[in-house]
């Protein structure tokens, strides 16, 4: 069971065969599953429509675009902006915490589940790819694929063209390089850069800018 953003219980296979949902939960497990099967193929129909509509959005038509980030992820926190044009492979294995913000052409290929927590910023062009094909040519072109689980921690900010790998977490707060990949879990708190992406210093004090000193003087003197 899942439950959506009004926290209510749903089956999103509550539609499929008895074969098409053993598909389904072989993908979500992380086992080798189907990728062509018919009714996987439907679920990622569902899901096109949805973000085509949503990326046809006014930017203004925020009841619109609310509605349909619901339809479309398992679960969406308050106060989330997706640019168009935002892609994904199922939608409703997408879990997007509060305060989000996902940049322009932002592809998310969900096979497995992906997990953004709050405060993640997702720069242009970044690509979050939980699924993998087969190896063999002959598995790979029957449709054989195997998808690992994503988390982006809260606080995680990803550079311009960024591609996270499925099996990765990266922990809270921590900065991802424009033009990384990130193929192994990221520690909380780090800056990594790179193919593969690896940590080349900790996040300090000494990486304070003064911005919130000075905004909170700036408050303060509209209020004298």
């Amino acid at each position: 069971m899942t439950r959506d953003a009004h926290g209510n219980d749903y089956d999103v296979t509550a539609d499929l065969t008895p074969e098409g949902r053993v598909e389904w939960e072989r993908m979500v497990a992380g086992e080798v599953y189907e990728d062509s099967h018919p009714e996987i193929e439907r679920k990622r129909a569902e899901a096109k429509r949805l973000f085509v509509a949503y990326n046809r959005t006014d930017y203004e038509d925020v009841e619109r675009r609310r509605e349909l980030m619901e339809q479309l992820f398992a679960s969406v926190g308050e106060d989330v902006f997706i640019e168009p044009n935002f892609r994904c492979e199922m939608g409703r294995n997408i879990t997007i915490g509060s305060h989000a913000y996902i940049n322009f052409d932002c592809v998310m290929l969900d096979n497995a589940p992906i997990t953004i927590g709050d405060y993640v910023w997702i720069a242009p062009m970044v690509g979050l790819f939980a699924t993998n094909h087969a190896l063999d040519f002959e598995e790979r072109k029957a449709g054989a694929c195997q998808a690992k689980p994503i988390v982006i921690e809260d606080g995680v900010w990803l550079g311009g063209h960024v591609t996270v790998l499925g099996g990765v977490t990266i922990g809270r707060g921590s900065v991802i390089g424009a033009g990384s990949v990130v193929t192994k879990d990221i520690p909380a708190g780090v800056v990594a850069v790179g193919n593969p992406a690896r940590v080349i210093r900790p996040i300090t004090e000494a990486d304070r800018t003064g911005f919130l000193e000075r905004i909170a003087a700036r408050d303060a003197a509209r209020n004298e």
